[in-house]
């Protein structure tokens, strides 16, 4: 939890959002005793940030190692033609924007990549971990130190018009290696480069994630997702697969016994 000045919210910012009964003013006071740490500003990350901003979560740290490029304008909704033109760090940029649109928030920009020498350290005083991120080591090691150090994140990822998501709540739900044991060759996978992408999805899938932080942040546990969400927009199909009995059938080395392979560098992380 952080323990800024926004713990006690204007509460009128927020009547439109009090008003629906599950969140209500005391879910309102919770987020704003908050912290997330959103993993990657880009499509998602983007997003993320600026609907949980706008939504009153107290601590807002983010963490991009990248730099605005005027191809981001398309999907990345916080920035601007002048932060592409200054080739300005996203995470910086982003947290200009944001301070405008909430200052009762603490947005605290780290110009970095994610790795694990300063993983642990990115989720300290955090409360719930989004994936804004495009690759899937980097998730495999959020995966492992959410695990480890109990805290929650979600899980999310989307190319073309197709995306997915999942919240992994240690010691309760299943994790993302419980749903993939091996981390997938990035040369099998499509990636926004090879294969493009949308901005609607990108803005969907953050949408959904950035809901099931508000969820767990606002005291609202029992109403998170149980099921990994899959998206296919330009179809306009969506399906939902069942996670129950996940934890159990994969007998997991990560939330089962404890193996953190990629936050002790264990594994194969150049891949």
């Amino acid at each position: 939890m952080t323990d800024n000045q926004s713990t006690t919210p204007d509460l009128n910012r927020y009547v439109r959002q009090t008003t629906y009964a599950p969140l209500g003013s005391d879910g309102q006071r919770r987020l704003a005793a908050g912290a997330v740490l959103i993993c990657g500003c880009g499509a998602l990350g983007a997003t993320l940030a600026n609907l949980l901003v706008r939504a009153g979560v107290g601590h807002v740290r983010i963490v991009d190692r990248d730099r605005v490029d005027l191809h981001n304008l398309q999907r990345q909704v916080l920035f601007d033609e002048h932060d592409a033109a200054e080739n300005r760090p996203k995470a910086q940029a982003a947290a200009v924007h944001l301070a405008r649109i909430n200052s009762e928030v603490a947005c605290e920009p780290i110009v970095d990549e994610i790795h694990r020498g300063n993983i642990e350290r990115l989720i300290e005083g955090i409360d719930v971990i989004v994936d804004g991120t495009d690759n899937f080591p980097t998730r495999f090691l959020i995966n492992d130190a959410s695990v480890k150090h109990g805290v929650p994140w979600v899980y999310g990822g989307c190319v073309g018009t197709e995306g997915q998501t999942m919240t992994i709540v240690p010691g309760q739900t299943p994790c993302l290696r419980c749903l993939l044991p091996e981390c997938p060759d990035p040369a099998t996978l499509p990636t926004c480069p090879t294969h493009g992408i949308l901005g609607p999805i990108a803005g969907l899938i953050a949408s959904l994630e950035a809901l099931e932080a508000i969820k767990l942040l606002s005291g609202n546990p029992e109403a998170v997702s149980p099921v990994l969400t899959v998206v296919h927009l330009w179809e306009n199909r969506l399906h939902q697969v069942s996670l129950a009995g996940l934890r159990d059938r994969a007998d997991c080395s990560c939330c089962e016994h404890h193996r953190f392979t990629w936050l002790d560098g264990q594994a194969d992380q150049s891949r």
